[in-house]
C-alpha cells in the first residue's frame, strides 16, 4: 500500500470563445468539482492556444484563490520547449502543477510550489513499456519530475494492473504515481493500492452540444467517495 495520500483531480477540457463563455465554462466545472469532493482540478486546452488557456487560468484563479490547480499546455510541444513551458507555468499566478505528457530530458527549473507531472509508459507514446526498460524509465523519471504519470493505451482506456503494480514497485515511496486514463467508479478500487493521484475526465463528464464538456456532479461525488474511502 502506498504511503502517499490519495488525491482526485478532475480534468477540465477548456473551451475558447470570443466572449466570457470560456471563463464561465471553466468556473462552472470547478464549482461542480469543489462541491463534490475533488481535491483540485487540472485545466487542459484542447484545440486552444496556450495564451488563451493562461487567460482562462488567471480568471479562474481570481474566483478560487486557494484551490489546487494544475495546467497542461497541449499545444506546446514538450520535446523542444522546456524553457518556454517553464516560463509559461511560472507566469501563472499561484499555479500548483504543470503536466506534460512525456518526460523532460532535463530538470525543469520551476519554483518548488509548482509540481511537475511527467509521463512514463504513457498513451500514444510508449504505453507498452515493460521489464527493464520500464524500470530504467521510472528511475530517470524520479530524477526529473515530482509526479510520475501513466495511462492506458489511449484516451479513456484503463491500464493493465500489472503495469501499475510494476511502476509502483520501481517508484517505491520516492515519488507518487498518477493515473490519467480509464478510471471510473466500477474499476477505481482495483487501482487504489498502486495509484496515488487520479486524473479523470471521460467517465465523469458529458458533452453538451455547443457548450463543451461538463462534469456530472453525481459521478464526481461517487468517484471521490471511492478514492477517499
Amino acid at each position: 500500500m502506498s504511503t502517499f495520500k490519495k488525491m482526485f483531480y478532475p480534468v477540465i477540457h477548456c473551451i475558447e470563445t470570443m466572449d466570457e463563455r470560456s471563463y464561465e465554462h471553466a468556473i462552472e466545472n470547478i464549482r461542480i468539482a469543489m462541491k463534490n469532493g475533488a481535491d483540485g482540478v487540472f485545466l487542459i486546452g484542447h484545440h486552444i492556444c496556450y495564451s488563451s488557456l493562461c487567460d482562462i487560468y488567471e480568471e479562474v484563479r481570481m474566483h478560487v484563490p486557494d484551490l489546487w490547480i494544475g495546467i497542461n499546455f497541449l499545444d506546446i510541444s514538450f520535446e523542444k520547449n522546456w524553457v518556454r513551458l517553464s516560463r509559461k507555468a511560472d507566469s501563472c499566478t499561484k499555479l500548483n502543477a504543470l503536466w506534460i505528457d512525456g518526460m523532460p530530458n532535463e530538470k525543469l527549473f520551476l519554483p518548488e510550489k509548482i509540481q511537475v507531472f511527467g509521463g512514463v509508459a504513457f498513451k500514444y507514446m510508449d504505453p507498452h513499456l515493460h521489464g527493464k526498460d520500464l524500470e530504467i524509465a521510472c528511475e530517470e523519471a524520479i530524477k526529473l519530475v515530482d509526479v510520475v504519470t501513466t495511462s492506458g493505451d489511449s484516451t479513456g482506456s484503463a491500464p493493465d494492473i500489472f503495469k501499475l503494480e510494476s511502476i509502483k514497485k520501481y517508484l517505491g515511496d520516492r515519488a507518487p504515481l498518477a493515473l490519467a486514463s480509464g478510471v471510473n467508479a466500477d474499476n477505481v478500487l482495483s487501482f487504489i493500492d498502486y495509484v496515488d493521484i487520479f486524473l479523470v475526465a471521460s467517465s465523469i463528464c458529458e458533452r453538451i452540444p455547443g457548450r463543451g464538456e461538463y462534469l456530472v456532479p453525481e459521478r464526481v461525488s461517487e468517484l471521490a467517495r471511492l478514492i477517499h474511502r
